[in-house]
């Protein structure tokens, strides 16, 4: 794995971390609003950056062949 795919995973797991501290936080006394707001914004980059170290990871395996 290369180091770019290394930095995306990790910043989707630290997303998605994050989002978990976001869905507590309506416990917390957050506005539900800026609970589901935020929460949507994690999980987009969580998403993007998921699909974009799978890109590299195929692009990787098409230029070896």
């Amino acid at each position: 794995m290369s180091s770019a795919q290394n930095v995306f995973l990790v910043v989707s797991v630290v997303a998605l971390l994050s989002m978990g501290v976001m869905l507590l936080g309506l416990s917390w006394g957050l506005s539900f609003q800026a609970v589901l707001v935020g929460s949507v914004a994690c999980f987009s980059v969580a998403c993007l950056t998921t699909i974009a170290a799978l890109i590299l990871g195929v692009a990787k395996i098409i230029k070896r062949v």
